[in-house]
């Protein structure tokens, strides 16, 4: 993100009365300014720490420029939207160039556009892929895919039962949730995009999941660094290299299928990632198109100024739309079964609230059945859950970065026009100001009726932590998330919204889509295991617990931000065992 890509104005840091009275670190040494504060893959909390230093408005420097970090979600939600006081910041493509790098040719989608004809184009066609009756078709599918995962569960709960080698007291089978994850979400958007079978809840080989790791992570590095793929004698800059060149070509194989056979009404034909991949999907794209369902289907019919997307467009909106769509939700689940094994008081009452549905297991319980969508509004605690979950850990914890139009007011003061505002997730979310003291502590029933302020508990005891969700719920379905609507805005006017979909009109097309998958795959899952710290969670948990922090700390500590964030080392081992 250095000034010699964006086009912003250059103002002194230390010396210009444009920014004069914005709060902000000391000036950098390096000429390259405070990049180095913001890069790899702690970054972000780094960023986060100086919001709470700073204040909810600050100022970095970033070569000859000046970068201002906003993180009050009011504020947030006031320049996001069309409507309202404003004024309304529009997304510089400049800034998002680096996440285009991994297809060629290198061209804006929807997801990294500027507001025009072309963005408005594909949001307008892909968004009916994303309404309430089109997902209706998509459930089924979600349940089935979640239930292949189940009986993998099982089977590695099984095998643990009964290794006679196991000498570990500790019940249940080791598993990564992380894979499973991916494998769910990108089995669903495989059927949703393009609508092809990707058999990755079957566990076979996913040519894409391998290479879609070190594409996201080279993109990482080339928002810190533009120059980062030159770095040849690095072995992963050179993996990453292949991959890229492979994911280019998978995509363009699809993108001929595509434009030959259109895919279903219900897909999305937007796949980001490498470029061998890439080609090769649109070859066949072309060749044999999606059915109606499709979000590729619907692409096909997109139209700017009256003309088609071509075929290279084709392909850069499929990649972006695969990446978006499996990649953050993924995380997303992990996150969140890792929260509940690491606080296993809330998962009880979950697994309570579950039962009393009929949607688990046990002596105690009805005759275990699917979850409906019409069950979501009868779950308020899970879709709280997932709410603080998401607030803790933001799939996408850089959020996003606007371009002020004009002179604005921000937080009470002047921001210059032509100034980038950086707006990450992470930093809303941690922030005292936002939350109160006990902002990093795991409290599902901030977002339930009859909740107390937001700062009221005590800090810091993992044991407070736990038992945050033994008080003060009143059944009500948490904003966001189980509700119908889709609406992102908080249950009560005291706990601002998180911003975890953004607002306004670059909010998350598929956001519906994300919530569906939490609530299902979630339920199905902790209605038939128990979820418990793996070894290595348990071990972060143990050293946060001696140092007096929550539990979220020892999952930040296992957490690296590569665009969004994941497992530092790709996998999550949670143990597993079926409930009885």
């Amino acid at each position: 993100m250095t000034s010699r890509c964006v086009k912003i104005p250059r103002w002194s840091y230390s010396h210009s009365k444009a920014f004069k009275g914005i709060p902000g670190p000391p000036p950098a040494k390096l000429p390259i300014g405070h990049v180095t504060d913001m890069a790899g893959a702690r970054g972000v909390w780094n960023v986060a720490a100086m919001a709470e230093k700073y204040g909810p408005l600050f100022k970095l420097q970033l070569m000859g420029s000046v970068l201002v970090v906003l993180s009050d979600p009011q504020t947030i939600s006031r320049v996001a939207r069309k409507t309202g006081p404003g004024p309304y910041m529009s997304k510089p493509n400049e800034v998002y160039k680096p996440l285009e790098k991994a297809l060629t040719p290198s061209l804006p989608s929807i997801l990294t556009a500027a507001d025009g004809p072309y963005w408005k184009a594909v949001r307008q066609a892909a968004a009916p892929c994303f309404s309430i009756s089109n997902l209706k078709n998509v459930m089924p599918l979600v349940l089935q895919l979640t239930k292949r995962v189940a009986d993998r569960m099982q089977a590695a709960a099984a095998a643990a039962a009964t290794d006679a080698n196991n000498s570990s007291s500790a019940v249940g089978g080791l598993f990564d949730v992380s894979d499973a994850a991916k494998r769910i979400t990108s089995d669903v958007m495989g059927h949703m995009l393009l609508g092809e079978d990707l058999q990755g809840t079957l566990w076979r080989p996913s040519e894409y999941l391998d290479l879609f790791y070190p594409v996201l992570r080279a993109q990482g590095e080339l928002i810190n660094n533009p120059l980062h793929l030159w770095q040849v004698w690095r072995p992963d800059v050179r993996l990453q290299k292949r991959c890229l060149a492979k994911h280019n070509a998978i995509m363009d194989g699809k993108m001929d299928r595509l434009m030959a056979h259109p895919p279903p009404d219900y897909t999305i034909a937007v796949w980001r990632g490498n470029n061998a991949i890439m080609d090769g999907k649109i070859d066949r794209l072309m060749a044999h198109p999606p059915p109606d369902y499709t979000i590729a289907a619907h692409l096909l019919q997109a139209r700017v100024n009256g003309q088609p997307l071509n075929r290279n467009q084709l392909k850069t909106e499929v990649a972006a739309f695969m990446a978006a769509g499996f990649e953050t939700t993924s995380h997303a689940i992990t996150w969140s079964l890792a929260l509940l094994a690491a606080h296993p008081k809330v998962q009880q009452q979950v697994l309570e609230e579950l039962a009393a549905q009929g949607l688990a297991a046990g002596a105690d319980s009805t005759q275990l059945r699917d979850i409906e969508q019409a069950d979501f509004a009868a779950l308020p605690l899970l879709a709280a859950v997932i709410k603080e979950s998401l607030r803790l850990c933001p799939p996408a914890p850089w959020g996003g970065t606007k371009q002020a139009p004009c002179d604005v007011t921000l937080c009470g003061h002047t921001v210059k026009k032509g100034t980038l505002v950086m707006m990450p997730l992470l930093a809303v979310s941690l922030s005292t100001a936002n939350y109160g003291s006990d902002a990093m502590l795991f409290k599902p029933q901030r977002w339930l009726a009859g909740s107390k302020p937001a700062g009221t508990a005590a800090e810091g005891a993992a044991d407070d932590d736990d038992g945050a969700a033994d008080r003060d719920q009143q059944p009500r379905s948490a904003a966001g998330v189980g509700s119908k609507g889709g609406s992102s805005s908080s249950s009560s006017s005291t706990v601002p919204d998180p911003q975890t979909f953004m607002t306004g009109p670059r909010d998350c097309i598929g956001q519906a889509l994300a919530k569906l998958e939490l609530m299902a795959v979630l339920a199905t899952l902790l209605g038939r295991f128990e979820f418990a710290p793996g070894p290595k969670l348990a071990q972060e948990l143990a050293a946060a617990a001696a140092t007096g922090q929550p539990p979220a700390a020892a999952l930040h500590g296992l957490a690296g931000v590569h665009v969004t964030m994941q497992p530092e080392d790709g996998t999550m081992l949670l143990r597993v065992a079926p409930r009885r």
